[in-house]
């Protein structure tokens, strides 16, 4: 499996090295992955304001070439997962991905004609595939909620410096679409050098499966009881991980499918391609605005399911706009790429979740995930393609408008549900738990710092060990050597100076002070 080391959910933790070294990183990581979206909007994608929209051979569009070549890398990565999966499987995608992607551009703009356009889509699908699937097992296995902000912060970045690079001018994007792929690889090393310092452990191993009933995972070793308690989680209580994964599957192909339509439409039936290039860049910075409010007020940021909720009203509303509004098909499609992105970092995150909870491969996963994401889009575009080829862009747009939302609605009533997003809910708090477990402190720690913190006696905290571990008073008078009346004059002490009331209330009061001492 393709993991992050074993030490490394203690990166996230406030003080001491693995703190430092996630503080180092951050930054890193955010810009390294940050480059390839700009890469990718400049090279990988048509139209874009370098490589424009270019024909292959058969007059194929490069967008579907693309994908096509994608689609076929990603089966291959997922035949040869288990080979990849390794420090040596790393370093080959991180050299062909970087080399693929630097070319990608090159060889569209410097021989032209319809035999380079589809070198390069072929260059650009490599590279494109090599990159991503590195990058997301790189994030997969940060702590809870890590995933999901690195995603967004990264997609708004690579979105910034793409637009930037786009105001400068055609020489500027030209030199950027080899730079970009150059500095993304160079961050990802930085990244996995600077962990490996701070940690000791490789950032890509192979993950055993101990003998005692736990398994080592990117974040530790996770006692048998908590995976399968995170197993019960992402089954819902009876439907098996693998028809959740399944139906994460079909609900991404499904709005990707959704997505490349409402592209299409913006792209066949809008006044240029200026629009078309920006919608989705726009809309991951709008994402990231919305994220850090988000992150910013919500009690508990780092289980963003209510987020959910916003997906298919966005999209729903975005294609609406397009069959109802006068406004330019590139506002609804700004709509419909708010929500797809959305919904796609909200399962890739989740994506993350289960993996740990499941003992999978992160690199099959994410590969997978990535191929449904895939696929939807080809079929997408090649509605699109077909519309606007065989009724033209203006009297299609209708019939693509229904196709999409009905895609949406499927999606939305059939495939994904309330229900899997509680599920989601579940895996990532017995994910929360297991790191807690692993990174914060023990209970005997804990209980120390809370008699200090509430100013116990040294007999005062040895009576509330055995409230809090269910005793009696007779029983602690007893093991004291103490008379009754003494432990219950402490009890009174102790529900003073903690400012409770009952024992169930002095428990609560501990987990409080333990969960603290575990966020921190």
């Amino acid at each position: 499996m393709v993991g992050a080391g074993k030490d490394a959910s203690n990166e996230g933790r406030v003080g001491g090295p693995a703190g430092q070294a996630a503080e180092s990183l951050f930054p890193v990581r955010f810009l390294g992955f940050g480059f390839y979206w700009a890469w990718l909007f400049l090279a990988g994608v048509t139209p874009s304001p370098l490589i424009g929209a270019p024909l292959c051979f058969a007059n194929a569009p490069f967008e579907m070439v693309e994908l096509s070549v994608r689609a076929l890398v990603l089966v291959v990565v997922l035949i040869a997962s288990r080979q990849l999966a390794s420090v040596a499987g790393q370093r080959g995608l991180l050299v062909l991905g970087v080399a693929a992607s630097a070319a990608a551009a090159p060889l569209a703009l410097g021989l032209g004609g319809a035999e380079a356009a589809s070198a390069s889509a072929v260059a650009a699908a490599i590279g494109e595939v090599c990159m991503f699937l590195l990058w997301l097992c790189f994030f997969g296995y940060m702590k809870v909620g890590e995933t999901f902000v690195l995603l967004v912060g990264s997609y708004a970045i690579g979105s910034v410096l793409f637009l930037l690079t786009a105001a400068l001018g055609f020489n500027a994007m030209a030199a950027a679409s080899v730079l970009f792929p150059a500095l993304s690889g160079t961050a990802f090393v930085l990244s996995q050098r600077l962990m490996k310092a701070r940690t000791g452990e490789e950032l890509f191993v192979e993950e055993p499966v101990s003998g005692d009933g736990a398994r080592e995972t990117g974040g530790g070793v996770l006692p048998a009881a908590a995976v399968a308690a995170s197993r019960h989680g992402a089954a819902g209580g009876a439907e098996s991980p693998v028809r959740q994964k399944v139906r994460i599957g079909v609900a991404l192909a499904l709005y990707s499918f959704s997505f490349s339509l409402s592209c299409g439409i913006a792209l066949f039936s809008g006044e240029g391609v200026i629009g078309a290039f920006t919608v989705e860049p726009a809309a991951m910075i709008v994402l990231g605005v919305i994220c850090a409010a988000f992150f910013k007020f919500d009690r508990q940021p780092d289980r963003p399911y209510k987020l959910y909720r916003a997906v298919a009203p966005l999209i729903g509303a975005g294609f609406l706009l397009m069959a109802v509004s006068p406004l330019p098909d590139e506002v609804g499609g700004f709509c419909v790429a708010l929500g797809y992105v959305l919904f796609e970092l909200l399962v890739l995150n989740d994506c993350c979740n289960i993996v740990k909870a499941n003992d999978a491969s992160l690199l099959r996963v994410m590969a997978a995930a990535r191929l449904a994401i895939t696929l939807g889009m080809f079929l997408g575009w090649l509605a699109a393609f077909a519309a606007a080829s065989l009724a033209g862009a203006a009297e299609s747009v209708s019939s693509l408008v229904a196709l999409g939302l009905f895609a949406a609605l499927v999606s939305v009533s059939l495939v994904f549900t309330e229900r899997d997003m509680t599920s989601f809910a579940a895996v990532a708090d017995d994910r929360a738990l297991s790191e807690g477990a692993l990174e914060g402190p023990t209970r005997e720690e804990a209980f120390a710092a809370f008699a200090e913190q509430q100013g116990l006696s040294r007999r005062e905290a040895e009576v509330a060990s055995y409230l809090l571990a269910g005793r009696t008073t007779s029983f602690a008078a007893e093991k004291l050597f103490i008379a009754e009346s003494t432990v219950r004059a402490h009890v009174h002490s102790i529900y003073r100076k903690c400012g409770v009331h009952s024992r169930m209330e002095l428990m609560d009061a501990f987990d409080e002070c333990w969960m603290e001492g575990v966020d921190t």
